[in-house]
């Protein structure tokens, strides 16, 4: 009897300290910090640089649209749609034959009028008043048909020169060199004074149109450099910028620009929709992040990061300088060889125990 006591003694012992040792386990077990997972990168020192998006439309820099200042028919067409065109060049020749016989209709009255002026009479006749050798209303006769002589010549030679001119006009020729874009007639059409007969661009250089946000505007500044792309292309595009205007557009609120580039091989054309990138600042040796390392925290002000040391994440305030679309620029003092979060701060607390998904990349952000 007083054995079969012990040994319930004992076993009763033995269940009480497994149950004992069961409970510590648990409870070390709960007590355990866990382990958040994190990808990192190290700050990068490369070319930093910022900058303002926008978009536009290219435009040629030198456009023009033919017009005659005469009305006539058109005799011949010069040139073609796509036709490069140098200064001068015939573009659209107008009939000129009854203009040619209205100069010479011109010119003979012109002449015929020149040979009533006779001059040396005119001063003979005034010698003579002067000698009082004939009376006044003699001479007045005289200087009044002088007069009305030397008049008409003089009207008679503007006729002329109009009607010179007038000819002049029926040969239309390029004003600079240019690429025929458009011709609106046809060879023996009638045509109006001023109506348009051909669009011609020189497209040499060339204009992105862009508008600037009002929150921009003191950023931008005349000559600064700006990259450009169009769907067309897969090359980048290097302009400047040529005008900015003063003034806002009452209705957007933004500020008109022109970006100027050189445009040799003409891949560029007037028409088509251009994204622009103005550089407002560059700094050749910036200390930089991604801006995926940027900590998002209600209640969280200014810009802050996690680091990682010894498998605990820090986190810290930093100061940032330029930023791009994909970068920032830290200027407060950050080693590059810092392991700085990018992926998982949303689950990490200051001195959280962290494990390194990937490894820091050594390469571009």
């Amino acid at each position: 009897m007083i054995t079969y006591s012990k040994k319930w003694i004992f076993v009763s012992i033995l269940g009480i300290i497994v149950i004992a040792s069961l409970i510590r386990y648990a409870t070390k077990e709960r007590k355990e910090e866990p382990i958040i997972y994190v990808e990192v990168t190290h700050p990068l020192q490369k070319e930093m640089i910022e900058s303002i998006s926008t978009t536009g439309t290219i435009t040629a820099e030198k456009e023009t649209t033919l017009a005659s200042k005469i009305s006539g028919k058109i005799k011949s067409i010069h040139v073609s749609e796509g036709d490069q065109l140098t200064s001068g060049q015939l573009v659209i020749q107008l009939e000129s034959k009854e203009l040619k016989l209205q100069k010479e209709i011109a010119q003979s009255a012109h002449r015929s009028a020149a040979s009533q002026v006779d001059e040396e009479n005119y001063k003979r006749h005034k010698a003579l008043y002067e000698e009082g050798v004939i009376t006044k209303a003699e001479f007045d006769k005289i200087e009044s048909e002088y007069k009305a002589a030397t008049s008409e010549k003089e009207r008679l030679e503007k006729t002329v020169e109009l009607q010179e001119e007038q000819q002049a006009s029926s040969d239309l020729t390029a004003p600079f060199d240019a690429l025929t874009a458009k011709i609106f007639v046809h060879e023996g059409e009638v045509i109006a004074a001023g109506q348009p007969l051909a669009l011609l661009v020189n497209m040499d250089s060339v204009y992105a149109e862009v508008s600037i946000a009002s929150h921009n505007i003191e950023k931008i500044k005349k000559d600064m450099e700006a990259h450009l792309t169009v769907d067309s292309s897969s090359n980048t595009f290097k302009g400047m910028v040529d005008t900015l205007s003063p003034v806002a557009d009452p209705l957007s609120r933004t500020f008109d620009a022109k970006i100027k580039i050189h445009n040799e091989n003409h891949i560029l054309k007037p028409g088509m929709f251009a994204k622009v990138s103005v550089i407002t600042d560059r700094k050749p040796q910036a200390i930089t992040l991604p801006k995926t390392a940027l900590v998002k925290k209600e209640g969280l002000a200014g810009k802050w990061i996690y680091t990682v040391e010894n498998n605990k994440a820090h986190l810290r305030e930093i100061k940032i300088g330029l930023e791009s679309a994909q970068d920032i620029e830290v200027i407060s003092p950050l080693d590059t060889q810092s392991i700085v979060v990018t992926a998982g701060q949303s689950e990490l607390f200051d001195n959280a125990t962290v494990s390194v998904v990937t490894p820091p990349p050594h390469g571009n952000h």
